[in-house]
C-alpha cells in the first residue's frame, strides 16, 4: 500500500495563517529600508570619536593605576556631562 501524493486540486488543504500578509508586508518594508542607504549608527561614530578624545587626554592627566581607571569610567560618560553642561548654559 503505498500512498501516492494526488494531483487533484480539491484534496489540497489550504491553511490562511493569520497574520502572514502583514508580516510579508512588513518584511517586504524592512528589506527597502535596509536597502535604502539608512544612516542609522551616525551617532555611535560621534559617540566613538569623542570617547577616543577623551580617553585621550584623561590618560596624558593620568599618573597612577587609579588615575588610569577613573579615566576610562569618565571617557565613557562624557557625553551625559556635555549635555548636562549644555542644557544648564541655556537654561540657566
Amino acid at each position: 500500500m503505498s500512498k501516492a501524493k494526488s494531483n487533484d486540486p480539491e484534496l489540497e488543504i489550504k491553511a490562511k495563517i493569520s497574520g502572514a500578509d502583514e508580516w510579508k508586508k512588513w518584511n517586504k518594508d524592512k528589506k527597502k529600508e535596509k536597502n535604502s542607504g539608512s544612516t542609522e549608527g551616525g551617532g555611535s561614530a560621534l559617540y566613538f570619536i569623542g570617547f577616543i578624545g577623551s580617553l585621550v587626554y584623561w590618560m596624558q592627566a593620568a599618573t597612577g593605576f587609579g588615575s588610569v581607571i577613573s579615566g576610562i569610567l569618565k571617557s565613557l560618560v562624557w557625553p551625559a556631562y556635555i549635555v548636562y553642561k549644555l542644557l544648564e548654559s541655556f537654561y540657566g
